[in-house]
């Protein structure tokens, strides 16, 4: 009889087991492989992208690696066979060439981020800086930081927080490495907002290394005035000092309404010059101060008085600077201080048909062919244009114009414009009426006035201070609601800039950031969310199984 080893009879169904679960694990290779790769591609992902969960993430990558190496190891002859033979191959190249383009797309990402180069491609160059506070920033006498300090709980000033990333951004790049930023949470690190005395947020602190200075910036709004304005303020820049004369019911520097007709924007625009903007009362003052770089006097409805005229006229003939933006009227003691340098602002207004607002003959727009050459202020500019306008003129003969009086028309209107003291008629009338052009701005620069010659010395040398005059014969091209159109705007802060001698800082400036909405009607929202929902998805899944078609 023989005898039974127990062995190998308890062996049998260990093996029999054994087989069955690898069967089982090759049956499920494909699914784990699935698995294993996704576990490993998102949790990748989650690790890069989301810091707060990369413990999680590795526990899930490995995991993930695990399944990968499973399914590997129980279909090791299959894998084995896919990869050496025909198609594997193919798949081993689409793979290489996968790798080859990826690592192109790196190298390429890599030296765009080392060598940043961005195109503004809007039409008003909203996004680009202006000229003054690149030449600002290429010139900080020393490192700044800006540490901004926004909540995340504070959802209404999301925008405004995007804002101001984007514009520190832009002022980062162009400081060559003076500037540095940070956004700081004040609820996270409340130590250091007490740090800066921080107590109301959101808000910008900029601070200088050497010197200590800070100076804050409250939010909202944010604007790249506002900015540099601190980036001066911080940094002792010297500021020139501009003042709008008041008291004769002039536009008013502290509306800043969009819709008005005041005078905020063109007040914002001086300051992001590095200009002090403030207001003078010559009634209150009974003198224009000394630290006055230029005078504006910005559409007056009402005449000089009496006491304000002769110390207006003292000051302007000793070497001031004015710009005069005089709306069609009557102002008696303005036009004889204006006369001093013959300077006329003649009755009426304008009327120009061949080149105007569309429906309004009287408001004059200028193309670049009417700018006069010989004076920087209009040389970058575009189109402009004036809501009912005044006429100048020269107010003495061409042989009588005195040696030491330089007249620099700027700009006038076509041949076929005329003056009209008419406020009905907008149709020529050649018994009354005569053909233009005519002048809507000109400079003015002089030694003296028209009726007193300098002294000899002050002739042969050119003596300074000499008087520099800019007269425009019309206010409302600039207010608010048209500051933004055109290069209004830029023909007064350009017309600021040649009376204080700034000239580098002559130019077109960029517009303010216009908020464009996309409005949709109920139909069209519907069409685009189903359409990427539903559409695209669908026409990715039919060319896939055309192409399965094909090659099956």
């Amino acid at each position: 009889m023989a005898k039974v080893t127990p062995s190998r009879a308890t062996d049998a169904p260990t093996a029999g087991a054994l087989a069955r679960v690898q069967e089982f694990v090759k049956e499920l290779a494909g699914l784990f492989a699935i698995l294993g790769a996704v576990a490993v591609v998102g949790a990748g992902a989650v690790y890069v992208w989301i810091p707060e969960l990369r413990t999680f993430a590795l526990v899930v990558v490995a995991m993930g690696a695990a399944l990968l190496v499973v399914a590997l190891a129980s279909s090791f002859g299959s894998v084995r066979s896919a990869v050496l033979g025909h198609r594997g191959r193919v798949a081993a190249n689409a793979v290489v060439l996968l790798l080859v383009f990826t690592t192109l797309m790196v190298l390429v990402n890599f030296i765009s981020f080392r060598n940043p180069f961005r195109w503004d491609s809007t039409a008003s160059k909203q996004f680009s800086l202006s000229k003054q506070t690149v030449a600002v920033l290429e010139n900080l006498p020393e490192a700044v930081t800006a540490v901004a300090f926004f909540s995340p709980s504070q959802t209404q000033y999301a925008g405004d927080r995007q804002q101001a990333d984007d514009l520190l951004y832009e002022f980062r790049q162009r400081s060559q490495g003076n500037l540095t930023y940070r956004f700081v949470d004040p609820e996270l690190n409340p130590g250091e907002a007490r740090q800066r005395g921080v107590t109301r947020f959101p808000v910008i602190i900029f601070e200088t290394e050497q010197s200590q200075k800070q100076f804050p910036v409250f939010v909202p709004p944010v604007t790249e005035q506002d900015l540099t304005s601190a980036l001066l303020i911080i940094t002792g820049a010297k500021q020139k000092k501009v003042y709008f004369l008041v008291g004769h019911n002039e536009r008013d520097i502290n509306d800043v309404d969009e819709t008005s007709r005041g005078f905020g924007f063109a007040a914002r625009g001086l300051i992001n010059d590095n200009y002090r903007v403030s207001t003078l009362n010559l009634k209150q003052a009974g003198q224009v101060p000394d630290d006055a770089a230029a005078l504006v006097v910005a559409g007056p409805a009402d005449d000089l008085q009496e006491d304000e005229y002769q110390p207006l006229f003292d000051w302007l003939k000793k070497g001031g600077r004015a710009l005069f933006l005089m709306d069609p009227g009557s102002y008696p003691r303005f036009q004889k201080l204006l006369a001093q340098w013959a300077v006329e602002v003649k009755p009426g207004s304008i009327v120009d048909p061949a080149s105007s607002v569309h429906g309004s003959p009287r408001s004059p727009l200028l193309q670049r062919g009417q700018y006069i050459p010989g004076v920087d202020i209009v040389q970058p500019l575009d189109v402009t244009f004036f809501p009912v306008a005044a006429p100048l003129d020269i107010g003495l003969p061409q042989d009588k114009i005195p040696p030491w009086i330089q007249y620099m028309p700027m700009a006038a209107t076509t041949t076929q414009s005329w003056a009209t003291t008419d406020a009905n008629r907008d149709t020529f009338d050649s018994s009354k009426d005569k053909l233009g052009p005519q002048l809507l701005a000109m400079a003015v620069q002089a030694l003296s006035t028209a009726d007193e010659e300098p002294s000899a010395a002050a002739q042969a040398q050119g003596t300074k201070p000499d008087t520099k005059l800019v007269v425009i014969g019309d206010s409302d091209f600039t207010t608010n609601v048209f500051y933004s159109a055109y290069s209004n705007g830029d023909l007064l802060l350009n017309s600021v800039n040649w009376l204080t001698e700034d000239y580098a800082l002559i130019s077109i400036r960029p517009k303010p950031i216009a908020f464009r909405e996309l409005v949709l009607t109920r139909q069209e929202y519907n069409f685009l969310r189903y359409a990427s929902w539903f559409l695209l998805p669908a026409a990715v899944a039919m060319l896939g199984l055309v192409t399965w078609w094909r090659r099956r």
